[in-house]
């Protein structure tokens, strides 16, 4: 259900977006109207304007123990949601000459390794550029720690945790990782196989 609420608002903000000189807030508001619960999940509503924030609000619980109430700065952990908008985000500024499939991370990052220098923009989107899962990076939590107890690694984070590392994982170009970051196929690298000709 989570999900389907985030594909709408995903579909809403980007058709109140075009349209936000005709939209009121209390229209939006009524919209979401029923999302309002102080007893079931809901969503966060941010609708932009000229990179201006024309309307936030959140609507019913983070989750149903905590009973903790969603409101515009919520930070929810979409994962590999976001993928998919990041890469077409890239490929919209590639086709707007602002950034290049062939850019170095070097280029882009000039204070990263020198091992930045043999991974480019494609091989990001390709994932084959070898970098480290994040995830993999972090100190582990206690076992014992509730999920919401953990905090959330941000994109400046991930970066820090990467420039740390002395290389990667050389990939041969034709390895896909299933992860985020972890972009040679580690089940290659064990010897293992998918049985699918991925790896």
């Amino acid at each position: 259900m989570k999900s389907c609420l985030v594909w709408l608002l995903v579909g809403l903000v980007s058709q109140f977006g075009l349209a936000a000189d005709s939209v009121r807030a209390k229209q939006i508001d009524s919209i979401f109207a029923d999302l309002k619960s102080d007893d079931s999940p809901g969503t966060a509503v941010v609708v932009l304007k000229n990179g201006r924030a024309e309307f936030m609000q959140g609507y019913g619980v983070t989750d149903l123990l905590t009973r903790s109430k969603i409101d515009a700065h919520t930070n929810f952990r979409l994962a590999s949601l976001t993928k998919q908008f990041t890469a077409m985000a890239i490929m919209l500024l590639v086709h707007d000459g602002k950034l290049r499939y062939e850019d170095h991370l070097t280029d882009l990052f000039p204070d990263f390794p020198d091992y930045g220098r043999t991974i480019t923009v494609r091989n990001l989107l390709n994932h084959t550029s070898g970098l480290q899962d994040y995830e993999d990076l972090m100190a582990k939590p206690d076992s014992n720690t509730p999920l919401e107890s953990i905090p959330q690694i941000k994109d400046a984070g991930v970066l820090q945790l990467l420039k740390q590392q002395k290389g990667h994982q050389i990939c041969s170009g034709h390895e896909v990782g299933l992860q985020q970051f972890r972009l040679c196929c580690p089940r290659h690298h064990r010897g293992e196989s998918f049985g699918h000709g991925f790896c």
